[in-house]
């Protein structure tokens, strides 16, 4: 009883970043043991990069390690220990970790560390899937502290409300000492077993440390999976009182050395991916992606009230290997990805992008225990 305690006052200050329906349903590897699980995911890749027409050559990446301690502490309490390094961008780690406690067969209570919990399919995919991820809406530091309410009404239906602390930048003004940010949840099914359309649609807020300020996003993902061939289609609309990316403002500052205000824009996202399993153990995944930066205000003679002043277009192509049948725990997976950024504003246009990316990768997920 009192190791029960003490683990559940530890793992109260921690929580994971995966999606809840699948925190809910918890992975089919857990079964063997229920009460502790230990798993290892890692993804490596060799990366070749052209910027600007210039090739950087290739390079090794650890694109993605993950320590994850899955298990229950009773027939009511669960909990899910998570340790990541993660290289979006650059190396980012995070502890987190959560308690789930079950009230009853449709109603559960989360409370922790975690990521808020955005809708949309790109969003809840697996890790390993980094090649493309949403550049304008989500941040480096997405981990978050909170709590979430999850009800399921009826099968294959989720509705969920979650709170969270917003996270602080160094340089934001802090008219308001505890931002916080709320997200409803509707995720849902369709064709009972076999999900031939599933849906994960969100509706955010975050109150900025600025009075008056906020982040809203609204994240719309449907998916129709028809074997051998599946179809994925977001829309994601990010209005940003403040710009929570930083590069309008870094583009402003070298035009400008003393510029110090705080871009207010809207960034639109439409994403289309498909899947084909064209033999077995092999799939074909190809994506389009189109990005339209709008902002919201006339900002230092060079950003116009309403104006589009960005679009961005990402194609994407590549082959998976999945060596053993029906268990992705093993793949492997050449992509290639053009993404080509383009500013209308001609003061902008020095940051005029035609990049191309080519990669070679290993995903492998372990269960050490």
């Amino acid at each position: 009883m009192k190791i029960n305690i003490f683990l559940i006052i530890f793992l109260w200050f921690f929580y994971p970043s995966h999606s809840f329906a699948e925190i809910i349903k918890q992975k089919n590897t857990t079964d063997e043991n229920s009460h502790f699980n230990i798993f290892l995911d890692f993804s490596n890749s060799i990366n070749s990069t052209i910027e600007k027409e210039f090739s950087e050559g290739a390079r090794f990446y650890e694109d993605y390690l993950n320590l994850e301690v899955i298990g229950k502490a009773n027939d009511k309490i669960s909990y899910h220990f998570t340790k990541q390094l993660k290289q979006i961008g650059g190396y980012k780690i995070m502890d987190l970790a959560y308690l789930k406690y079950k009230w009853n067969d449709k109603l559960y209570f989360l409370v922790g560390k975690q990521p808020f919990s955005f809708g949309s399919m790109e969003f809840s995919n697996n890790f390993s899937e980094h090649v493309y991820r949403y550049p304008h809406v989500y941040k480096n530091k997405d981990d978050y502290v909170g709590f979430s309410f999850i009800y399921l009404p009826i099968k294959d239906h989720e509705l969920q409300f979650q709170a969270i602390n917003n996270t602080k930048e160094k340089d934001d003004p802090q008219e308001i000492n505890h931002p916080m940010g709320y997200s409803v949840n509707w995720n849902w099914s369709l064709s009972n077993n076999n999900k031939i359309i599933q849906n994960k649609w969100s509706y955010s807020i975050f109150q900025e440390y600025e009075s008056q300020k906020f982040w809203k996003l609204l994240a719309l993902g449907s998916k129709l999976n028809w074997k051998p061939i599946s179809i994925e289609a977001d829309y994601i609309l990010s209005d940003e009182d403040i710009e929570r990316n930083g590069n309008v403002r870094r583009i402003l500052r070298s035009l400008n050395y003393n510029y110090s205000y705080n871009p207010s824009v809207k960034y639109r996202t439409y994403l289309v991916k498909l899947k084909y399993n064209f033999i077995p153990k092999w799939n074909f995944i190809a994506k389009g992606v189109y990005e339209t930066g709008t902002s919201k205000r006339g900002l230092n003679d060079i950003l116009e009230y309403n104006k589009l002043f960005k679009t961005a277009y990402t194609y994407y192509g590549g082959i998976e290997f999945i060596p053993i049948r029906k268990n992705d725990d093993l793949s492997f997976d050449f992509a290639y990805q053009n993404q080509i950024v383009n500013y209308s504003l001609d003061k902008m246009k020095k940051e005029n992008k035609n990049n191309h990316f080519i990669t070679l990768g290993l995903s492998y997920r372990v269960k050490i225990i």
